[in-house]
């Protein structure tokens, strides 16, 4: 009681409310502590790890942080990016061997930055729950990545080996010079190219070159011109002091009456002559035709490309077909090699859609016309192909594409050559012309080699100057006189 007379609250009571004093905690019970910034209780989600690497250890360990960043974020989407900036050349990305292992080497990387990532910030948790969570569960997410990754790398490496197998490492890997060079004005100026395409079919013994295309290449100008060989040219000459020029020194012969397609497989046969022709990238038989050309027609070939038909049917299937509008009914053949399934009697007219044994059809057909027609119809569908070689097969059927081309395609030509063939072939208007030796301009029957050597020097010439080759047709009254077509630009042949 206070001194006047009142009685004392006792300590703790005011205004009738209760004030509780705050007792401490007893010494020996732990005390909860907050985390710490680099060590936190439960971290980022596993996803965000995955997804961003780096991030959650920025603050701890940043130089590591900006190269699992760097790694498994910026180079992926940079790959990505020059994908689809170069979606129109992404031809040329592809066939460079150093690009395809640049792709491969991104694909382990974005894989292993996620799998570093997950334990190094799993490492950081303080729970030992989330640890084993994040490691778990973060595992399984890069698994899950690795497997198609791992695949893709794969199918890059694959890539890589094939194009390092086909394609040749120098420019002049198979070049054939005239044995007696004559004074050439445009000298250094072309790129020469022989495309074959060979025929073993199942009624024939060996294998023939069937389709025989000079493709002559201004390199200052990109324009070229497809110089179609007919099947039937006889006694093609050699250089003068070679065995075949000895041989044969009238120009090639044999029971068959001399035919150049049968050139091919009558050396193969001999081994003598493979054994004076064969280099170790150009068969014998390849390496007779172009020392004959070369010569014949006065020119430097460069490089050759062989496409067999089963090669051609499953590259033309494996960039999904090819649409060709056919301007009269077509007969078909009926047997073809390597074709999936027996032909109609007839194709056309009209536009139609082609698989690989359609195209082979459509290309080997001459009943209802003649072999000049069958030329054309090579070159149309030679530019189709190459028109339908882009962003969406490449993406879509690259492997298919690989599996077309390994054992089926033989050449000298580099992958950057090859490139700039395929760009070419895709061209149109007055930068690609075609040019067949058909009569009035040659007869392949009696072939009259001193004038081809001068009308081949008239090709160049007007590739050089941008004139039309189809100026060099004989005209009668300003028509055409041959029996069908000889010349043409772009994909109208």
């Amino acid at each position: 009681m206070s001194d006047d007379g009142q009685i004392d609250e006792p300590d703790g009571f005011s205004d009738g409310s209760v004030d509780v004093a705050p007792t401490s905690e007893p010494a020996d019970q732990p005390v909860s502590r907050q985390p710490a910034i680099d060590q936190p209780a439960a971290g980022p989600g596993v996803i965000g790890v995955v997804t961003l690497p780096g991030v959650a250890l920025w603050r701890k360990s940043p130089i590591v942080a900006s190269l699992l960043f760097a790694a498994g974020v910026i180079a992926p989407f940079y790959g990505v990016l020059l994908v689809v900036l170069h979606r129109n050349e992404l031809v040329a990305l592809v066939v460079r061997p150093g690009v395809l292992r640049g792709f491969a080497l991104v694909g382990v990387a974005t894989v292993a930055s996620r799998a570093i990532a997950v334990w190094l910030t799993a490492d950081r948790l303080a729970d030992p729950y989330a640890q084993r969570r994040m490691r778990v569960v973060g595992s399984v997410a890069v698994a899950a990545l690795t497997l198609p990754t791992a695949l893709g790398v794969m199918r890059l490496e694959q890539a890589r080996g094939t194009i390092d197998k086909i394609f040749a490492d120098s420019p002049d890997a198979g070049r054939v010079t005239l044995a007696e060079p004559t004074p050439d004005p445009y000298a250094g100026q072309f790129h020469t190219v022989l495309l074959m395409g060979s025929d073993e079919g199942t009624d024939r013994v060996g294998m023939r070159t069937d389709s025989l295309i000079l493709a002559v290449i201004h390199t200052p100008t990109g324009r070229a011109a497809l110089i179609s060989v007919p099947r039937n040219l006889v006694h093609l000459q050699f250089p003068p002091g070679t065995t075949l020029a000895d041989e044969y020194p009238d120009g090639y012969d044999d029971d068959e009456g001399g035919l150049i397609s049968a050139i091919y497989i009558n050396v193969e046969n001999d081994p003598d002559l493979v054994e004076e022709y064969e280099t170790d990238l150009v068969p014998a038989g390849v390496s007779a035709l172009m020392h004959g050309i070369s010569y014949s027609f006065g020119v430097n070939v460069d490089d050759y490309l062989l496409v067999n038909s089963c090669g051609f049917v499953h590259v033309v299937d494996a960039i999904g077909g090819v649409t060709i509008e056919v301007d009269k009914e077509l007969p078909m053949p009926a047997m073809l090699p390597c074709s999936n399934y027996r032909l109609t009697p007839t194709i056309g007219p009209g536009v139609i859609f082609m698989d690989g044994t359609k195209a082979l059809g459509y290309v080997r057909s001459r009943m209802a016309d003649s072999d000049y027609q069958r030329m054309e119809r090579q070159r149309i569908l030679l530019q189709t192909i190459a028109e339908e070689i882009g962003f969406r097969v490449l993406l879509t059927n690259f492997g298919e594409l690989l599996d077309a081309i390994e054992g089926s395609v033989r050449t000298t030509m580099t992958a950057e050559e090859a490139l700039g063939l395929v760009t070419i072939l895709q061209g149109h208007d007055d930068d690609l012309q075609s040019l067949g030796l058909v009569p009035p301009l040659f007869e392949p029957s009696e072939p009259d080699f001193d004038g081809l050597r001068t009308l081949m020097l008239d090709v160049r010439r007007a590739l050089a100057e941008g004139t039309p080759v189809a100026d060099l047709v004989p005209t009668t009254d300003g028509t055409d006189s041959t029996d069908g077509p000889t010349s043409g630009t772009g994909g109208d042949g």
